[in-house]
């Protein structure tokens, strides 16, 4: 019983260890919302590991959707909706990008206030 217990904790120590590579990063967001309307957050992420992907959770806030864009204009993601639940868990707005992208990210709320504010975090270079 003791040896299979051992076992079971060091596969799901593994599991978890490789959850989130040491090549993976991470940073608190905060940002303004408008009910219904996209709002554009200038802070510049670069991802460095290629075919890496996007992930945010929000931890405080209203309903929201939320998306990555190229900080310069052009490409973005498809909306995410993240419900009024905090934390979320993490959810992937983005896949498979190339080393050197720039991203930054849009949200848009659902809350019953015109204006509104969320947190949360984003993690990108995870494969």
């Amino acid at each position: 019983m003791k040896k299979t217990f051992l076992v079971a904790v060091g596969i799901i120590g593994a599991l978890v260890a490789t959850a989130v590579p040491a090549s993976a990063s991470e940073s608190g967001l905060s940002g303004n919302l408008r009910k219904g309307e996209w709002v554009n957050y200038g802070t510049q992420r670069t991802v460095t590991v290629g075919g890496s992907n996007i992930y945010v959770r929000k931890t405080d806030g209203p309903e929201i959707d939320v998306k990555w864009r190229r900080c310069s204009g052009g490409s973005e993601g498809s909306a995410v909706r993240l419900q009024n639940a905090d934390p979320t868990p993490y959810v992937r707005i983005g896949s498979g990008f190339r080393a050197s992208t720039v991203f930054c990210l849009s949200a848009k709320s659902y809350g019953s206030n015109s204006t509104d504010t969320w947190n949360g975090n984003v993690r990108w270079n995870v494969s």
